[in-house]
């Protein structure tokens, strides 16, 4: 199925859906709460899942938007 057909878009937002309620079940580490020096976690944006946990003094910063949720974007059906 082609992702751009109107049932690839509905097929794929609800996918976006059910990773959102997946990942809301999850327990996200604040950062905030962690102890100096301890490596830091990052979630996408969009589906809140863990995208990334880096040292303190990363470099790089963590991708925003998982490939999935970046294809939905990129086709204009993500904000």
């Amino acid at each position: 199925m082609a992702l751009v057909t109107t049932s690839g878009k509905k097929a794929a937002l609800l996918a976006l859906k059910m990773r959102r309620k997946e990942n809301s079940k999850k327990e996200q580490i604040s950062n905030s709460s962690l102890p100096a020096g301890s490596p830091m976690y990052f979630y996408y944006i969009s589906c809140n899942d863990l995208a990334d946990t880096k040292p303190e003094s990363y470099v790089v910063p963590p991708k925003q938007l998982c490939e999935e949720c970046q294809a939905l974007k990129d086709l204009g059906w993500l904000e």
